[in-house]
This record gives C-alpha cells, structure tokens and sequence, in this order.
C-alpha cells in the first residue's frame, strides 16, 4: 500500500506498507526523492498521532455515512442523480441525463451553484460528470449538515433548470 499527501499535512511526504519479504527485496537505501527528511517526518508522525487521539477514522466513518445517506435521499427525489457512492467522506454523486447519460452539464452547473452557496466540490469521472466530496476528516457534524443542506438546494435548483 502506497500513501501520501494527507500523512504529512501539506508537507512533502509518503509512505509504502507491504509484507516483510517484498519490502526486504529492495536494497536501496530510499524509494523517495523525499527519503528521510526529518521536518516532513516529524509532521507526518504528529499528523498521524492527531488522527488516531482524535478518532478522526470513526468520525469520518459516521460523518460519511450521514452524507451519504442524505443524498441517496435527495437521489430518491431527483432524477438526474444517478448514482451516490463511497467510504468514509470520499464521495461520488454521479449526475445524468434522461435516459441515465452522463451529464457534465449538470455536474458543472451543480458545482457551480454549490459554489455559490458557499461550498467547493470537485469534478471528475469518466465523462466530467461525478460530483467529488473529499473534505477533511476533521469535519464536525454541523460543517456535514450545512454541506449536505447547500448540496440538496443546488441539486434541486438545477434539476429545476434542466426541466423546465
């Protein structure tokens, strides 16, 4: 398993696991142009130490699940949402088109009007038409309402000016 970005807090960091005998076949000394950088190290470490005395896995757990859930609910009232996945606060809200072709359009205008709102999303997929909710596990019950309650709104409102 590889990682990154996150383990060192914007600090340039990574990491490999992997089982003794593959991880003890490679002779050199580092696998990374950052190898044993003692500033991004010492990050990394109170990084990961804020995580686990914080539980931010569990919160990100119940928290994604919230989310989650509420947009399967907001999916349920909204045709062109054709798809909610994820794990823990990565998410993906697929939007469509009538006949369930992929939309960008609606993603783009999503986005935009979430934006508006007060909240960033990204896009991605295939075809630009996924919604992408990344936030940091760090994010409190009322932040998940709010950005759940703005997502709803621009859900609804743009579906709204696809219909008409």
């Amino acid at each position: 398993m590889t990682f990154a970005k996150g383990l060192g807090n914007g600090l340039a960091i990574g990491g490999v696991v992997a089982r003794a005998e593959l991880m003890d076949c490679l002779t050199a000394n580092s696998i990374s142009t950052f190898g044993g950088n003692p500033m991004s190290t010492a990050g990394a470490n109170a990084t990961l130490k804020y995580l686990l005395d914080n539980d931010l896995q569990d919160n990100a757990a119940k928290l994604g699940d919230r989310i989650i859930g509420g947009l399967r609910d907001v999916a349920d009232g909204h045709a062109m949402v054709g798809d909610v996945r994820g794990k823990g606060l990565m998410i993906g809200v697929e939007l469509v088109a009538p006949g369930d072709e992929p939309s960008p359009a609606a993603a783009a205008r999503v986005a935009e009007a979430a934006k508006e709102r007060g909240l960033l999303v990204g896009k991605g997929g295939l075809y630009g038409n996924v919604l992408r909710l990344a936030p940091p596990m760090t994010l409190t019950e009322d932040e998940a309402e709010e950005a759940l309650g703005i997502l709803t709104e621009s859900i609804a409102v743009v579906d709204e000016e696809l219909t008409r």
